[in-house]
């Protein structure tokens, strides 16, 4: 009887994406790594990196999309990256730590270098000071009286009696509608079927995601929220306490901006 081959981590990663029925391209786009990388992965062909580190990074993010056990999934790396690796550019890889050594050795100069100079700036300085603060102490003290001086005294004094007769106002200070702890925009998104969402806020960068059935998102902003949803039929969508309905039809590729500036644009 012939042993049952053990599964690899390729087979592994591709079962687990299939398993949730998500194509390689909608894992490429989730995690920005190009089709042909995760393909290489799940056929097992690590000659295409020339970095194990690099193969790490995308090995942990394809497996935290499909939803893979990162347990079995680090033991099965570690077991073929040991294999793939262990001979792989020996001596561009000690090539490369020569350079670095070297670098870190000037770097250290550098900082040394750095380090003298300031203390020797400083020390000059604190020269300076002291005999700055010497010469004041010792330097003879001069007074000069203006001729207007005691006009202005009297002014002050009349001034401070003014002041005294009346009642202060005293501003009360009101806390902003627009505190960080308050937002003018808030997006719900309670997620029916599966899809990707896309979102920016408050003009800051696009979070991409992948929603799963059960899921629910809030989405919270001080003046504008857009949103772009792979499978506008899987997700129905609050906005500021308002229900608003599913965005559209399944499968349709919709993007949405709160407040509303533009027409909804469909694909």
């Amino acid at each position: 009887m012939d042993l049952e081959t053990p599964e690899t981590l390729g087979e592994y990663l591709k079962n687990s994406r299939e398993s949730i029925g998500l194509s390689v391209e909608e894992v490429s786009f989730v995690t920005k790594i190009r089709a042909q990388y995760i393909e290489a992965i799940e056929s097992g062909d690590f000659t295409i990196f020339s970095s194990q580190h690099l193969l790490k990074g995308y090995v942990k993010l394809i497996s935290k999309t499909v939803k893979a056990d990162s347990k079995k999934t680090a033991e099965l790396l570690e077991i073929e990256t040991t294999e793939n690796f262990k001979n792989k550019h020996i001596e561009d890889i000690v090539g490369k730590r020569f350079k670095e050594e070297i670098k870190k050795s000037e770097d250290l100069k550098k900082k040394i270098l750095t380090i003298v100079l300031g203390v020797i700036i400083l020390l000059i300085l604190s020269y300076g000071i002291i005999k700055v603060i010497e010469y004041i102490k010792t330097a003879p003290k001069i007074h000069i009286t203006l001729p207007f001086q005691s006009s202005i005294k009297s002014l002050v004094s009349e001034r401070r009696l003014s002041l005294n007769n009346k009642p202060l106002k005293i501003k009360k200070i009101i806390n902003s509608p627009n505190a960080e702890t308050n937002y003018a925009e808030i997006l719900k998104g309670k997620v029916i079927k599966r899809t990707w969402v896309a979102v920016k806020i408050d003009g800051g960068s696009t979070v991409t995601s992948m929603l799963y059935s059960g899921d629910t998102e809030v989405w919270k902003a001080q003046k504008r929220i857009k949103i772009k949803i792979g499978n506008a039929g899987g997700i129905v969508l609050n906005y500021n306490g308002k229900d608003i309905g599913e965005p559209g039809a399944e499968k349709q590729v919709v993007t949405l901006n709160f407040p509303s500036k533009h027409k909804t644009k469909t694909h």
